[in-house]
C-alpha cells in the first residue's frame, strides 16, 4: 500500500528555516523527555541498590512485541547490496545512565505539540520517534541521526504486506533527520499493531528493523481521540 489515491509520491526536499526551527523543537522535546526519564529510573534504581538473592535485570516482555531475527523474510525484494540492520546488530551503549533498554520503545505525555512515542536501537541515542500533534490530530514519524540521504528519494516504512512510500523531508539537525507526517487516521497506522516489525528504508544501501512496542500502539490510539 502506497496511501490513498492522490496521496503525493516520494520526494526529498530539504526543510526552510522555519521547518527547520519546529524539528528543532521537537528534537529538543525529545532530548527533555529522555532527561526526565532517566532521572527517574535513576532514583529507582539507587532506591533498589540493596543486594537481592537474583541480580538479573529485569526485562519487560511488552518492551519488544515482535521478533527481526529473519528481516529478509519482511523485505522479499531485498537486494544483496542492501544491509539489513536488525535490533540485535547493535551493540549495547556502555551502562546508560537512565538506564533506558535497548530496542525499546518509551511512551511520553509531551513531545513538541502532544504526547509521543521515542526508540533507541541501542540505549544511548534516541533513533526513531513518533509525535502526536493534537489540534490536529497528525502524526509525525522521525528518524534521527540518519546522516544524509544524498540523492536518495524512496525513503520508505514496510510493515508486513503494507508499504508506505514516504513523502519525506531532510534536516541536518540532530546529526540529520528524515521525517514525514501522516493523519492520525491514515490506513498505515493500522498495521503497526505490534504483531511484525517495521522495516525502514531511508538511504539506498540500508534499511532497519525495528520492533513495535505498545507504546507505539497506545500513542497511535490516543492520538486519534480513543482512550
Amino acid at each position: 500500500m502506497q496511501g490513498p489515491i492522490g496521496y503525493p509520491p516520494p520526494t526529498l526536499v530539504r526543510k526552510r528555516s522555519g521547518l527547520r526551527a519546529r524539528l528543532a523543537v521537537v528534537l529538543a522535546a525529545i532530548a527533555l523527555a529522555a532527561g526526565g526519564y532517566g532521572l527517574t529510573r535513576l532514583i529507582q534504581s539507587r532506591e533498589a541498590s540493596a543486594p537481592t538473592g537474583d541480580s538479573r535485570r529485569d526485562v519487560a516482555p511488552e518492551a519488544v512485541t515482535a521478533s527481526a531475527d529473519t528481516p529478509a523474510a519482511a523485505m522479499p525484494d531485498s537486494a544483496a547490496t542492501v544491509v539489513v540492520e536488525a535490533p540485535t546488530d547493535a551493540a549495547p551503549a556502555d551502562q546508560p545512565v537512565d538506564a533506558r533498554r535497548a530496542n525499546a520503545w518509551y511512551y511520553v505525555a509531551r513531545l513538541g505539540d502532544g504526547p509521543g512515542a521515542i526508540y533507541s536501537r541501542t540505549g544511548g541515542q534516541w533513533s526513531y520517534a513518533f509525535a502526536c500533534t493534537s489540534a490536529t490530530r497528525t502524526i509525525e514519524i522521525i528518524a534521527i541521526g540518519t546522516g544524509s540521504p544524498g540523492s536518495f528519494d524512496q525513503q520508505a516504512i514496510t510493515v508486513g504486506k503494507v508499504k508506505l512510500m514516504m513523502d519525506a523531508s531532510y534536516s541536518p539537525d540532530g546529526g540529520g533527520t528524515i521525517s514525514t507526517t501522516l493523519p492520525a487516521g491514515h490506513a498505515f497506522f493500522d498495521a503497526l499493531d505490534g504483531s511484525v516489525p517495521m522495516t525502514i528504508q531511508l538511504h539506498a544501501t540500508r534499511k532497519a528493523v525495528v520492533p513495535i512496542g505498545p507504546a507505539v500502539v497506545r500513542l497511535i490510539r490516543d492520538c486519534r481521540g480513543r482512550r
